[in-house]
Formats: C-alpha cells, structure tokens, sequence
C-alpha cells in the first residue's frame, strides 16, 4: 500500500470515529438540552407569579384598610348611646296613668278627676270615700292627735292610706300634718318605689271616724305638706 493510500484510509478512519462518537453524544446533549429548557421556563413562571403577587399586595393592603374602616364604622354606629342622666328623685314626675295603684280608682263611680291651678299638681281626684271607723271612746269631742303611735295617728295614716290604695308594707308618710283646722289633716305619701307621690286631705267625721275627702297627684315630690 502506498503512502497516499494509507494516509487516505486514516483520514476516513478517523473521520468515521469521530462521527460515531458525536453520535453517541447526540442523545446525552438533547437530554441535556430539555432540561435546561424545563428549568428556563419554571424560572421564567416562578418570578412572573412572584411579581403578581407582589402587584396584587398594595390592593389587598387596601382592601384590609378599607375592611377596618367600615368595621370600626359599624362598631361606631352600634355602640350603645350614653345613658340618660338619671332623674333627680326629689324631681319625680308621675300622673294617673303612671301610678298603677290609682287606676281602679279611675273606674269607681262618682270618682271626679279635675286639673288644678296648683303648678305642682297634676290632677285632683275626689270622690264620697267612706269613713274610717275609729275604735277610740271621744266622748264627742276629739282634736287630731299628731303624735306617732298613738290610736288617732294610726286611725289617720289608714285613711290617708285608703285613699290612694297601697298596701301598710308598700307606703311611705312624707308628711302627716295639720290642714288649717283641729279636724283638717294633711298627708303626703309615695309607694315604696317612689313611683310618684300623692297628696291626702283627711277629715275628722264626729262619732265615726277619718274620711278622705281629696286626692292630689303631685308632679314633684313635696314633703312639708
């Protein structure tokens, strides 16, 4: 073989090597190429959901802004109003309708129930109230005795307590006075609750007994009459 010829048959050699071997690398670079495509595209996908959510965070920060503002002005709006401040008690308003203990009152026949020019008087009741029997021996002659716990001071309070139709255990006496006359009295009272307070004229009935004869509705709690 000559030298042309040999040199020629390693050039071929050769060239068929490497050609193999470029084949052989062939798949392993595809291989190789697919993967770095799947990596750029993640990475292309991961920063562009990275930077959506970073565009979206002012609006839900505002959202949650706009949400606290309409709480706290809800819970602004629901907050309980102060309460009233509470009435003076010696400034007590009542009527008929407010004072339960008076309404059979109001149905009785022959009840009259008048306004007055009185300022703190808010209605006048009277009516033939009958007498109180009283269980002292007067001999005829009696004068209002004002004195606590004797028999004609009991005998008072229980026609005072007649007319305005509450109970021994739910009155209070404000006031147990004299009426500008020995057989005139005067008593003022309330319920335990000091629903309101009332006025009772008493009248000394010779040989029989206390006999109210006028009823007023106060609109302000008075005790020295």
């Amino acid at each position: 073989m000559s030298m042309a010829d040999k040199h020629t048959s390693e050039s071929r050699t050769g060239r068929f090597e490497k050609k193999r071997q470029w084949t052989k690398r062939l798949p392993w670079l595809a291989g190789a190429a697919g993967v770095f495509v799947v990596l750029l595209i993640s990475l292309i996908l991961f920063n562009g959901n990275d930077q959506t959510g970073q565009a979206q965070k002012p609006e839900e920060e505002q959202q949650t802004a706009i949400t606290k503002s309409d709480t706290e002005e809800v819970q602004k709006n629901e907050s309980p109003e102060e309460p009233e401040e509470e009435a003076d008690p010696d400034k007590t308003s009542v009527s008929m309708e407010g004072f339960e203990e008076l309404e059979p009152i109001k149905e009785e026949e022959g009840v009259q129930i008048e306004e007055s020019d009185n300022p703190n008087v808010e209605s006048v009741v009277t009516k033939d109230w009958p007498v109180i029997p009283t269980e002292m021996d007067t001999n005829g002659s009696h004068s209002i005795t004002y004195q606590e716990g004797t028999q004609d001071y009991k005998e008072l309070q229980e026609a005072a307590r007649s007319a305005v139709n509450l109970s021994e255990d739910n009155i209070i006496y404000w006031w147990v006075g004299n009426d500008g006359g020995p057989q005139r009295a005067v008593v003022t009272v309330s319920d335990k609750n000091e629903t309101g307070y009332l006025r009772v004229y008493v009248q000394w009935v010779d040989n029989e007994g206390y006999k109210p004869v006028k009823l007023e509705v106060l609109k302000e709690k008075v005790v020295n009459r």
